[in-house]
């Protein structure tokens, strides 16, 4: 049954789902996909449904933010999705990592005003084991830049932390901040789903250094290495059959 968003059926859902903010990263994954077919542009939000070395995968545009993330994530649940993995960018926060680096989320500080009206804060937004274990694996085979821990979701792009909060977050080993990884973890255990999450570094927030996407080479190669990731890991979880 189509939803109130994706105007779209179970049958034009795969099982595994590759999660996009950007419409046009979308676009570019579906350039990927065997015999691509677009099945939602409701709301601007693309959704595409093709196959990867044999396997269907499907990829989905949230959005910005956790709340546009949340109902297009619950809606693609609805339709059949079991398997997630977002792919997105993130400004780095680890004072060593710059433009062009790939973070692995092993957890998401929940930052967010979405996740909690699901779980509770104290409860830990983390991925699925075999997801990450996938992810992590298919990025060392691919990738040299590749890096891996906590990763910060917030909601105001806008407004920064203080230097004292920022210098706890760099001490305590937090890799990047962006903002859906916390809701898209904590929604997908709530509801009895799998997802990873990987990014893009477009800038590092401890050094000021921000680049707008698309502007830059470097990061534009790297996002196209992460989709590549994306796409390995979920042909290798579907050919493993988990879910």
């Amino acid at each position: 049954m189509a939803q109130f968003h994706l105007k779209c059926e179970k049958e034009d859902i795969a099982e595994y789902v590759m999660l996009v903010g950007n419409p046009q990263r979308a676009e570019k994954v579906s350039l990927l996909l065997e015999n691509s077919k677009l099945v939602n542009d409701y709301r601007h939000l693309f959704v595409f449904t093709g196959g990867y070395k044999g396997k269907r995968i499907t990829v989905a545009t949230t959005g910005m933010g956790a709340p546009s993330t949340a109902i297009v994530l619950e809606e693609l649940i609805n339709l059949g999705g079991k398997v997630f993995i977002r792919v997105g960018s993130a400004g780095g926060i680890d004072p060593e990592l710059d433009v062009g680096d790939i973070v692995v989320a092993t957890g998401s500080i929940r930052d967010d005003g979405t996740s909690p009206n699901y779980l509770r804060p104290t409860f830990p937004a983390v991925p699925d084991y075999e997801v990450l274990r996938t992810i992590i694996e298919t990025g060392r085979e691919l990738a040299k830049n590749i890096h891996y821990g906590v990763v910060i979701s917030e909601d105001a792009f806008y407004i920064p932390y203080s230097k004292e909060e920022m210098q706890t977050f760099v001490s305590s080993g937090v890799k990047a901040i962006e903002m859906e990884s916390g809701s898209v973890f904590i929604i997908s255990q709530y509801k009895g789903v799998k997802a990873g999450a990987l990014f893009a570094l477009d800038g590092n927030v401890t050094h000021n250094k921000i680049k707008p996407e698309g502007s830059n080479r470097i990061f534009e190669e790297s996002e196209n290495l992460s989709i590549k990731i994306g796409l390995e890991s979920l042909y290798r979880l579907a050919k493993e059959g988990i879910k």
